[in-house]
């Protein structure tokens, strides 16, 4: 079994955690591989491991926080390969794993011990005022259309399924995932949905008016985002990595995308359970959790 790591050198310092991860691979038979394209990551520091594609691989562990894991999950060409996480951030929605846990862990990946999750993702389009497409992507967690740089109200037209629904002035707004929904949608004031559902979240940012709800649509609804009047540039964000720049007249057009995410899932379902604790420990470092 090849099982590709990605890591993140400022969450897993000297890659020592990375490290232990591959020695442990290697000791149950599989081989643990480095991508050919992760920079930052020699193999002199790595024992045991080898340079190779993660395409190659059967799953990918990837090291990190959130973040670490977004990134993995776009990594080129890996789309069909199911992926889980370490947790070396703060909160860790997404990464499984705890630290002291990995012995246990691997040997359960190693073994195929393990369920298949499919996760959800966004298929995102955006379009000039002419109606000429300009950019899209794919979002795990949220697509984010916010006032740029400015402090000034950005105003913007929500259609959903080619109906208008409402013309929210504020400082954005974000349609996200339900892996999405404990992002920046929940200190939005979003709410919290399991991450096995399907549906699209839309969540105003700072709205400028005397309500704030949340809208929930159909999985298979399209999402119709346009830019009113703005004197500036307001961006478009896909999953936090990629950013666009509208002007106005321009439109963004959210679906569920035809590709959903493979995750590993070792254990029962704890979304609920752990929801608490994870919540709890926002801001904090993982060294402050593992301490107490």
């Amino acid at each position: 079994m090849r099982i590709g790591l990605y890591a993140n050198p400022e969450k897993d310092t000297g890659f020592l955690v990375t490290r232990q991860v591959a020695e442990t691979i290697n000791a149950l038979g599989s081989t643990a591989v480095i991508g050919h394209d992760h920079t930052g990551l020699e193999l002199t520091e790595i024992a045991n491991a080898v340079r190779g594609s993660y395409e190659s691989c059967d799953c990918i562990i990837c090291l990190g926080g959130d973040g670490t894991f977004l990134s993995a999950a776009h990594l080129p060409g890996c789309e069909q390969i199911p992926i889980i996480g370490v947790n070396l951030g703060s909160v860790g929605f997404l990464p499984e794993i705890q630290p002291k846990d990995l012995d246990r862990a691997l040997a359960q990946i190693v073994d195929g011990q393990w369920n298949l999750e499919q996760r959800m993702m966004l298929s995102v389009e955006c379009y000039n005022a002419a109606g000429a497409r300009i950019s899209g992507g794919q979002a795990l967690n949220d697509a984010v259309i916010s006032r740029g740089g400015r402090s000034r109200i950005v105003n913007l037209d929500l259609m959903i399924n080619k109906t208008w629904v409402d013309r929210i002035p504020g400082d954005g707004l974000i349609v996200s995932t339900p892996t999405g929904s404990t992002a920046y949608s929940l200190s939005s004031g979003g709410p919290i949905i399991h991450p096995e559902l399907m549906l699209m979240l839309i969540t105003p940012i700072c709205p400028h008016t005397l309500h704030n709800r949340s809208y929930i649509a159909a999985e298979d609804s399209q999402v119709r985002i346009s830019l009113c009047e703005y004197p500036y540039q307001a961006v478009l964000s896909i999953d936090g990595r990629q950013d666009v720049y509208l002007e106005t007249g321009s439109s963004v057009v959210i679906e569920k995308s035809e590709r959903s995410l493979k995750m590993i899932r070792l254990g029962p379902d704890h979304f609920y359970a752990d929801l608490p604790r994870k919540i709890h420990a926002r801001g904090r470092t993982y060294h402050e959790t593992i301490e107490e």
